[in-house]
This record gives structure tokens, C-alpha cells and sequence, in this order.
């Protein structure tokens, strides 16, 4: 069989219809399939306008009120700041050597299962990296160090962090997280030192041939040399090309970045967006720490933050072991439900997670568990507040800027599909969601 361009092109076309599609990229990646999308962020930012304060010039003397307006301290003024929302790309790369299409010359499904199984692992591969995303800060970490760090083994600090790394994935690391105006030196070969193995169970990763293997190489930027290297340090871990660069991220603002765990900074260079957060909390959100009480308290403690500066929270995304946690507490008395997926088109019928609802005073919430978010980390959301925001019709697009799908490699017997995400996560309203700590 021939290699034809068109050919390729059409096979894409039947397999990825939108119902397809949307098992790829939804399908287990429960914060990614219910937030609320918006397909057409075009332009070179899109502004999130948040009202954090109302007109303050009232009073019981008309006098005053009056007065207050006219003292000119801007009393009489609606607060308003607007966010102004780049976007960040994401890009994953699948390549297809042309002898599965000439071998496959009498089998032309043979050809379109091969194709099918290698788009979609590398859509697969994409869609988990934006899923983890989502839950984070932006500076494109995705677990820490927790000992070992100078050895071909290390562990992570956090096991259940072990959900972001797969073999062949290339890692750097730095000192401290790699965000901010000052940014972090990367530790590691340019081209990064890639996984070699992973134990889902223990957290441990084994790592190839590069700078790490070389105790005094690697410790050097963290200890200096007279003290040895440390018994632990959490280090940072990137996929290479992943970590913020002279300050600013280029991977999604999660909730991690909208919902900080502590109050941000106020002046010039801690903006978030072009804002300086540090005027109102309705402009950050609520970070609260429960202490040792039942997560089904914790919970409905954060919704009733929610609620006492007029939120309406509806969802809480966790990790499985805090879901466990719940269902454990709960006993028989869970209720069970099922939040569906969306897209910009509506409600996703055929894609949905259970969910165990918990009673607060505002109503129902769906707890709805996920593998990549932080195991210490819950999130209390408002749904209706926020807005994944992509330039095109669908999260985790196939690039065709000629008109095709499939394009051939220039310096390989081979063909490429390329696919990419462009865009970034918004909120109108953070007050009205919650960041819990355990």
C-alpha cells in the first residue's frame, strides 16, 4: 500500500469522531471533564473581570453619604480588578513509521489499529499531563523529592504523586520551585534524565544515565560540598521544558495558582494575571486547615466559609485515599450520585464519576475523587466560577494548519501527528471556593 497523505487523513477522520474523542481525552480525568470549557479564546489575553467591593458611600445622614462620594477616596467606586488571562501551550508529538502502513497493504484495519493505539496513547499521555495541571500552581512541578535524590532510586515525598511520572518521561529538578520573579536554577542534563522505572506502590523512582548518578553533582546546588549530601530534600521535579522560566509559567494555572495556601504578596512582581491579589481575599479565595477532625467535618466546614460570603458550592475534588477516608467514616450512610462530563456543547452524557454526596446548609455536594490531585489537598468549588478557556473546538486538538492531519517527516521513513492544547484555567469569583489542607 502506498502512503497516502489523504489516505491517513480520512482514517483519522472516522476514528476521531466527537464522541470518541471525548472518551480519549475525559474518560478518567474527572476535573478535567466537569469544568465548565470555553472554545473560543482567541486574542492575545482575555480579561476575567472580579468585583471585590461595592460603593461604600451610604449612611444614615444624606449628608454623610454625600460627603462620602465626594472626599474622593473612591468610596463612591465599584471595586473591580480583571484578570488578564494568557494562555499556555501544551504539545504532544506521535509518529508513525510508514512500513505499519506497507505492511499492512491486504489489512487495512490491521493499519487504522496501529494508528488508533499510537494517537491514542500520546492524547492519552497529553490529556493525564493537563489533568495534573489543573489540580497545581502553574510552575509545572509534579512531586517532590522525599529521599534518595543522589541514587538511581529515589523516593517521592508524596506516593501518590507517582500518578505523574511514566517510563520514558525525561525530569529535571531544582532547589526550590521554579516560579516567581528570582525563578530556580534546573538541575540535570539539557535534554533532562529520563524514568526508567516506576513503583506505583512505594513511590520509588529509578532514573537513567545523567547528572543524578553523580552524588557530589547533584547535591553541590543544594549543600555545600563540606556538608555532604542531604538525608532527604524535596527537591522539585519537571518534565523537561515544563518548569516556569523567568518567573512566568507556562504550564496551567490550576487551583493551586487561583487558591494559594497562603495570602500573597502584596506589590509590583506578585501579581497573578496582572492583578495584585493582596487588596481583597475575594480576589484569592479561602485556604483553611481543619486540624484533627472527620473529613466529612472538614468538609462541611470549608462549604459553610463558602457560604458565609455568599457561595453556593457544588463540588469537591480529592484523593482516592481521602474518598476512602470518607466512604470509610460515612459507614452505610453514604448517598451516592453521578456528575456528568461537559463541553463547551453542554452536558456529556455517556462520560460521568461517581460521586458521594455530602449535605451542607447551601444543599448537596458531589465529592468526586481523582487520581492526580495532591493527597493533602481537597478542593471545596463553586462550579459556576470557573472557565477552562482553549482556543479550539475541543481541550487537546490535532494541529492541521495545511488542511492535514497527517503530515510526513521529512528526515524519517515515517509520518507525524501533531497535537497541542492552547489556553489556561479561569475564575470570576475565588472567594466562593476553597482550599482545603489536610
Amino acid at each position: 500500500m502506498a502512503v497516502d497523505m489523504a489516505s491517513f487523513d480520512s482514517a483519522l477522520k472516522e476514528i476521531y469522531k466527537e464522541t470518541n474523542y471525548n472518551n480519549v481525552t475525559m474518560m478518567k480525568r474527572p476535573l478535567l471533564a466537569l469544568l465548565p470549557k470555553f472554545k473560543m479564546f482567541g486574542g492575545r489575553l482575555m480579561p476575567i473581570p472580579t468585583q471585590y467591593a461595592d460603593p461604600q458611600n451610604q449612611s444614615a445622614s444624606f449628608d454623610r453619604a454625600i460627603e462620602s462620594g465626594a472626599a474622593g477616596a473612591g468610596s463612591d467606586q465599584i471595586g473591580i480588578s480583571a484578570f488578564q488571562l494568557t494562555r499556555v501551550s501544551s504539545y504532544g508529538i506521535c509518529q508513525i513509521g510508514t512500513e505499519v502502513a506497507e505492511a499492512s497493504e491486504k489489512d487495512e484495519m490491521a493499519f487504522l489499529t496501529a494508528l488508533k493505539a499510537a494517537i491514542d496513547g500520546t492524547v492519552n499521555s497529553l490529556s493525564n499531563r493537563l489533568e495534573t495541571q489543573l489540580f497545581r500552581e502553574g510552575t509545572g512541578s509534579i512531586g517532590t523529592c522525599g529521599g534518595g535524590e543522589a541514587t538511581v532510586t529515589f523516593t517521592l515525598s508524596e506516593t501518590s504523586d507517582v500518578a505523574n511520572f511514566e517510563v520514558g518521561m525525561r525530569i529535571v529538578a531544582s532547589a526550590g520551585v521554579a516560579s516567581g520573579a528570582s525563578g530556580q536554577a534546573l538541575i540535570g542534563l539539557a535534554a533532562g534524565i529520563p524514568v526508567t522505572g516506576v513503583n506505583r506502590t512505594t513511590g520509588g523512582i529509578t532514573k537513567g544515565p545523567g547528572a543524578w548518578n553523580a552524588v557530589g553533582e547533584f547535591t553541590a546546588a543544594f549543600t555545600s560540598p563540606a556538608a555532604g549530601p542531604p538525608a532527604t530534600f524535596a527537591a522539585h521535579l519537571y518534565p523537561v521544558g515544563d518548569a516556569a522560566a523567568g518567573g512566568d509559567n507556562v504550564c496551567v494555572s490550576g487551583l493551586g495558582a487561583w487558591l494559594p495556601e497562603t495570602a500573597p504578596a502584596a506589590g509590583a512582581g506578585n501579581e497573578f494575571f496582572g492583578v495584585d491579589r493582596a487588596v481583597d481575599s475575594r480576589l484569592y479565595g479561602q485556604s483553611f486547615t481543619p486540624g484533627a477532625v472527620p473529613i466529612e467535618d472538614a468538609l462541611i466546614d470549608a462549604a459553610s466559609l463558602s457560604e458565609r460570603v455568599g457561595g453556593s458550592p457544588d463540588l469537591v475534588m480529592l484523593h482516592h485515599v481521602r474518598m476512602r477516608e470518607l466512604v470509610k467514616n460515612l459507614h452505610n450512610s453514604q448517598q451516592y450520585d453521578t456528575v456528568n462530563a461537559v463541553t463547551h456543547k453542554g452536558v456529556v452524557a455517556d462520560i460521568g464519576f461517581r460521586s458521594v454526596n455530602v449535605q451542607t446548609g447551601d444543599g448537596k455536594i458531589d465529592v468526586v475523587s481523582a487520581s492526580r490531585c495532591p493527597e493533602n489537598t481537597a478542593w471545596l468549588l463553586q462550579k459556576d466560577t470557573w472557565l477552562l478557556a482553549t482556543l479550539g473546538e475541543e481541550i487537546v486538538e490535532l494541529q492541521d494548519l495545511d488542511g492535514m492531519k497527517i503530515q510526513r517527516v521529512y528526515n524519517a521513513d515515517a509520518v507525524q501527528a501533531r497535537f497541542r492544547f492552547r489556553g489556561n484555567l479561569a475564575n470570576k469569583g475565588p472567594i466562593y471556593n476553597v482550599r482545603i489542607n489536610f
